[in-house]
């Protein structure tokens, strides 16, 4: 029976979640062995315990991919980009699915995984969205609790400060960042926003990790400032934003890499837990 769009969006779900990997799920059913096959296949980057932003990383582009109609078909087969990886060589990998024949399971079974495909014609990867325009002279609006609050370890330095003045540090902190356009892609919650590096104790070296990112969301007139996090904490959703990873800052890279084997599967999946708890 032919792979239809519509059978394949419905099986994917709603878009606007942080659930990815799950939704992903509902599609496809992805072994491990292939998932650690791409990596072993792919120019050698950091994925993780058990190759789980890898797995992250696949759940949206191939999300993507069927939502823009970048897949191809043959009579029996669909044929995706594993998004933008590729060889060593620089040759495209592929993911090959088939219709699962156990009834009542997702409706594809990934066959195969690699650069070596035949295929009808072959697909290509799909656009990664832009994140919005950040509208000039926009108010920063911050979440005081989530930021200070409940995060209060990751800012030691503000701890004896008032909250007035932490609130001007954070905000005079993404300024400064954004006007010297040091704003990173990141993709959160089926939509694409931005990570701002928060330079507050030393601004000499801005190659170097910064104290904190602050995620932020373009509204019309103003950014608003959910949470603040550790340099290693939103690389996941940072990495499925850009083409290749050495396209992301060396001091992300650098703090993954340090932090990467300690990171839990729910970390990765959703870097920021209070705002969905709260808004739940």
């Amino acid at each position: 029976m032919p792979f239809k769009q519509e059978e394949l969006l419905a099986a994917l779900g709603e878009p606007l979640t942080n659930a990815v990997v799950a939704r992903l799920h509902r599609l496809a059913h992805l072994p491990a062995a292939h998932l650690a096959t791409l990596a072993r296949g792919a120019l050698s980057e950091v994925w993780g315990t058990e190759n789980y932003a890898l797995e992250k990383y696949l759940a949206v582009h191939i999300a993507w991919s069927i939502e823009q109609n970048r897949y191809t078909l043959s009579e029996t087969q669909l044929f995706v980009t594993a998004g933008h990886l590729q060889t060593r060589y620089g040759t495209p990998i592929y993911l090959v699915f088939e219709r699962n024949e156990n009834v009542g399971r997702q409706p594809l079974y990934c066959v195969y995984v690699g650069s070596d495909v035949s295929a009808p014609s072959l697909p290509t990867a799909p656009n990664i969205p832009a994140p919005p325009e950040i509208p000039r002279g926009a108010e920063v609006i911050m979440l005081h609790d989530h930021i200070l609050r409940d995060n209060a370890d990751r800012v030691p330095f503000l701890k004896k400060t008032p909250p007035v003045s932490q609130m001007c540090a954070i905000s005079g902190a993404i300024q400064w960042s954004l006007n010297r356009g040091l704003q990173l892609p990141y993709w959160y919650y089926g939509q694409m926003s931005y990570l701002v590096p928060l330079y507050m104790q030393s601004r000499e070296n801005i190659t170097q990790a910064p104290d904190l990112i602050a995620p932020i969301q373009v509204n019309r007139d103003s950014l608003i400032v959910r949470t603040v996090l550790l340099p290693h904490m939103p690389y996941a959703n940072a990495r499925v934003s850009v083409r290749r990873h050495d396209q992301l800052p060396s001091w992300m890279l650098a703090a993954w890499s340090a932090n990467a084997t300690e990171t839990t599967r729910e970390q990765i999946e959703n870097p920021e837990p209070s705002i969905v708890n709260a808004a739940g």
